[in-house]
């Protein structure tokens, strides 16, 4: 097929794969090629699979397992358009991860059914994959669909939400659970246990897929029953998404890290198709290294993958221009945990163009306590201290983010056209960047910035996309 997608190719690529999934294991196809007859009975080595896996990576080449696995690339590789059945699990499973952590409404007011079509559609390939659509919303999203709507709710103004007609009822629901005035740490605290957590619990097992993505309470008459969802369910659905959607091991639940290292031993056999599994190798020594890493976690921290959802959030919340909201967002987590230092790092990111001089104090501090990945604290003090008129100082922290650089990329302010946007860059060519400008603004006799700007690389670019589908899979901070 040349590797070249087509309405032809894609219609063939899809009858095979409808014939692979209505082969019978005990009666095979007798005009398949790969049927061959033993002792009496057709057998098969599904050597067809081979053949349905190089034609759905149509010229993208290795599946991931072959390679370092980056959820991000992954889902830049797909072609424009809806999801379907060509594209890779994780990107799939990225697709829903986003609707179930976003506001099901616009910033009009009105209902995003693009995000709710996108989603569907995605479920659906996941279910032709063996995953059944069901238990990835009621067990592996069930705790970013509660983490969304207590952050959402949490937030004192919302033009969004105002005039949404389940806002009174959401709101009278989660009354139940939080004492004294709501505030956005009542909203949390009130979906982690009691009455609130058991509701929410009960309508996710029970709500249909379309009403629990669009946040669409129970009748007001109606308590949703349900036993609460075994907690071994609960782990390995959070595990598959985790496994397919987080880059790096460090934004794994601990319980989806002692999955895997189950499963890289042999003690463990999950019950999904082999062919899923295979799209990501996880070795076994990185396994090992990030539980014994996650042992020295204090209890004084938020979960990563719960840090993770909040990193979402805000990120979306940025990019809508809504910075007080985000920043807003951060604090609610550093009341929850005032010890933790990327939820004072993310409060401070989030409060930079508008408040530098608060977070120029909070980035020293963080250097100070010495905060992971230092090189992007680095850079957000040097924009501080730029917005504070004071070039050397930036220039400094420059100097000192481009030769800390060794972590991924994460998002980082940028100005375009007079507009503060996110971007999401390494923290060395975005030092390079701003150097490069601070120079050129002083009229430095040295061009040592410039010379660094012109050796940059086409992995370092000097801007980089801010569509939010491409956003948030594999950031460490923000």
């Amino acid at each position: 097929m040349g590797g070249v997608p087509s309405a032809e190719s894609d219609l063939v690529i899809v009858s095979l794969v409808r014939y692979a999934d209505s082969c019978d294991p005990a009666r095979r196809h007798s005009d398949c090629p790969f049927a061959v007859e033993h002792q009496g009975k057709l057998t098969c080595h599904e050597e067809c699979r081979g053949v349905i896996r190089s034609l759905l990576r149509r010229g993208r080449g290795e599946p991931a397992s072959r390679s370092k696995f980056d959820a991000r690339r992954l889902r830049l590789s797909e072609p424009d358009g809806p999801p379907d059945i060509l594209w890779h699990t994780s990107s799939l499973l990225q697709v829903v991860t986003a609707a179930t952590r976003a506001c099901p409404l616009r910033g009009d007011g009105s209902l995003g059914l693009r995000r709710l079509v996108d989603a569907t559609s995605a479920l659906g390939a996941l279910g032709g994959r063996g995953l059944d659509p069901e238990d990835l919303i009621r067990r592996g999203f069930a705790r970013s669909v509660k983490l969304a709507l207590a952050l959402w709710l949490g937030r004192r103004s919302d033009d969004r939400l105002s005039n949404w007609e389940h806002i009174a009822q959401w709101r009278t629901i989660f009354k139940k659970g939080i004492v004294g005035q709501a505030t956005p740490e009542g909203y949390l605290e009130a979906i982690s246990d009691g009455p609130v957590a058991e509701y929410l619990n009960a309508w996710i097992a029970t709500a249909s897929v379309e009403d629990v993505l669009l946040w669409r309470p129970p009748d007001r008459h109606t308590e949703p029953r349900a036993t609460e969802p075994a907690t071994e369910d609960m782990e390995i659905w959070t595990w598959v998404v985790e496994r397919f959607t987080q880059t790096y091991l460090d934004r794994w639940s601990l319980s989806s890290l002692k999955r895997e290292y189950a499963f890289v031993q042999g003690s463990w056999q999950p019950d999904f198709s082999t062919e899923v599994l295979a799209e990501r190798v996880v070795l076994r020594e990185e396994v090992a290294t990030a539980l014994a890493d996650r042992a020295m976690v204090s209890s004084d921290v938020i979960d990563p993958a719960t840090m993770e959802s909040f990193t979402e959030q805000a990120v979306a919340l940025l990019r809508d221009g809504q910075r007080t909201a985000a920043a807003a967002l951060f604090n609610a987590a550093r009341m929850l945990k005032p010890n933790d230092r990327m939820a004072q790092n993310n409060y401070a990111f989030c409060i930079l163009v508008d408040n530098p001089e608060e977070a120029k104090g909070l980035f020293i501090d963080l250097l100070r306590r010495r905060v992971p990945y230092p090189a992007v604290t680095w850079c957000n003090l040097a924009l501080a201290e730029s917005l504070l008129g004071q070039v050397d100082a930036a220039l400094k922290a420059c100097e000192q983010a481009y030769e800390a650089d060794t972590g991924p990329k994460a998002y980082l302010w940028s100005r375009h056209n007079e507009e503060w946007i996110v971007d999401y860059m390494t923290a060395r060519a975005w030092a390079v960047h701003l150097g490069a400008e601070l120079e050129q603004s002083i009229e430095a006799p040295s061009d040592i910035w410039a010379r660094r700007l012109e050796r940059l690389t086409p992995l370092e670019p000097q801007a980089t996309s801010s569509d939010l589908s491409s956003a948030g899979t594999d950031e460490e901070d923000l």
